[in-house]
């Protein structure tokens, strides 16, 4: 079998139609089609089902992924490995980040492109929980974000810092003048919240639980830019972290009173056992020197 080829079944199996699948590889159906073939001819086996246009993975297909995507993993690991013996003047750097690791990523981007302008840093920015589904064997060098409370530690990582969860309003808030906030008060406030996935949301509804709260959600979304940009309005409130809003003018911060652990720890996730390559590691440097710096 041919690395292509398992490129092609991968592809195939994630679009789930061969059409689809053919045009993100930029080639033609009928080659795809052919490719996937001669690779079941090869295996003795069927590994998609024909469903009109769509495909769906058989059990054999299912059982075959994993080792599939292992496979291009580690080539582009070899290759990778000699890219960096050639120096790291050039390439492509794929990060993974959570919203709210916006400020450290930006400022420590500014750092790596005047050192290593030729590189390509290409971004995706999702939920913690997205974006670790998605590190291993998805293309992400490493992955910055908060850490999951019910995290499985199947990853590397690198603590970076600690930031503590607040009550974010605009200077113009009714409650802006507060020099700290009771839960209970808290609960009565109307919030904009990030969606569940977030590592943030994940914590506050941890707290409501305990403490049998039941906060007042008018608007959660998936964008933690557009939520402090609402906040402006002087019409709602969140809860975030002190780096979510780091640098926001017109913010203001206000401590929740509670004996709970309210705060949260940045890491870098590295897949584990995955070759490292000189680009992400140079990158991590720059992440490391920000952070001692503010702390």
């Amino acid at each position: 079998m041919e690395l292509r080829q398992l490129k092609y079944f991968k592809e195939a199996c994630e679009r789930q139609n061969f059409s689809e699948a053919a045009r993100i590889l930029h080639i033609s159906q009928s080659t795809l089609s052919q490719q996937i073939k001669q690779l079941e001819e090869e295996l003795d086996v069927l590994l998609f089902d024909r469903i009109g246009k769509r495909i769906v993975p058989t059990e054999a297909g299912q059982a075959f992924l994993p080792y599939a995507a292992r496979a291009i993993y580690d080539a582009e690991d070899g290759k990778q490995i000699i890219r960096d013996l050639k120096g790291i003047e050039t390439g492509v750097l794929h990060i993974g980040v959570t919203y709210s690791m916006s400020p450290l990523l930006i400022a420590a981007l500014q750092l790596f492109n005047r050192a290593y302008p030729k590189i390509k840093v290409e971004i995706t920015f999702a939920t913690s929980e997205e974006l670790l589904k998605q590190l291993d064997g998805s293309g992400l060098d490493f992955v910055l974000s908060f850490k999951p409370e019910d995290l499985i530690d199947d990853f590397e990582t690198i603590p970076l810092f600690s930031s503590r969860l607040q009550f974010i309003v605009h200077s113009s808030h009714p409650l802006a003048g507060l020099s700290s906030i009771t839960l209970k008060r808290l609960s009565e406030t109307p919030l904009i919240l990030p969606e569940r996935g977030f590592a943030t949301r994940k914590k506050i509804e941890e707290l409501c639980r305990k403490h049998q709260l039941e906060l007042t959600v008018g608007v959660e979304m998936d964008d933690v830019h557009t939520i402090i940009h609402a906040l402006k309005s002087g019409q709602w409130a969140t809860i975030l972290t002190q780096a979510a809003v780091c640098g926001e003018a017109g913010l203001v911060q206000i401590p929740i009173l509670c004996n709970d652990h309210l705060t949260s720890r940045g890491f870098l996730f590295w897949p584990q056992g995955s070759y490292r390559k000189k680009s992400a590691l140079a990158f991590a440097d720059f992440l490391l020197k920000i952070t001692a710096g503010s702390k």
